[in-house]
C-alpha cells in the first residue's frame, strides 16, 4: 500500500521531502488501522489518493470498530528519560506534524481518515 502511495505522489510531481513526509504519515495511519482496528482479524483497507489543484488528499477507509484517532490527546516530552515515556501514540503525532490537515469521520460502517497535504 505504501509503495502505491509513493508511486502516486511521485507521478504528481511532488518533491522528495513532501513525498517522504506524506508517505510516512500514510504508513503510520495504515499501521494504526492494522494493529488497532483489525488486531488479529482479517480486514479491508481502501486507499484513495486525489489531487485538487495544490492539495493532495489521501483517504483511508477501514471497516473495523468505530475509532477516531484524533480524539486522543497526545503529550510527548522528548527530554523525558526513556523509562518515563509512554509506549505508543506517536503515530498520530507524526501524522499531525507531517500533514497540513487530518480529518476523521464515521461513514456508515467505515472509519474514514483523510490526510491532506498542501503543496
Amino acid at each position: 500500500m505504501i509503495h502505491w502511495v509513493r508511486l502516486q505522489l511521485l507521478s504528481l510531481g511532488l518533491n522528495e521531502t513532501n513525498v517522504r513526509k506524506t508517505e510516512l504519515a500514510s504508513e503510520e495511519a495504515l499501521v494504526n488501522i492494522i494493529e488497532h482496528g483489525y488486531q488479529k482479524n482479517e480486514g479491508t483497507i481502501e486507499v484513495e489518493l486525489h489531487r485538487f489543484g495544490t492539495v493532495i488528499e489521501i483517504v483511508l477507509r477501514d471497516y473495523g470498530p468505530a475509532f477516531n484517532p484524533l480524539e486522543r490527546e497526545i503529550s510527548f516530552n522528548p527530554l523525558a528519560p526513556l523509562e518515563e515515556r509512554k509506549i505508543g501514540g506517536l503515530g498520530i503525532l507524526f501524522i499531525r506534524q507531517y500533514m497540513d490537515e487530518v480529518r476523521y469521520r464515521r461513514e456508515r460502517n467505515a472509519n474514514v481518515l483523510t490526510l491532506i497535504k498542501k503543496l
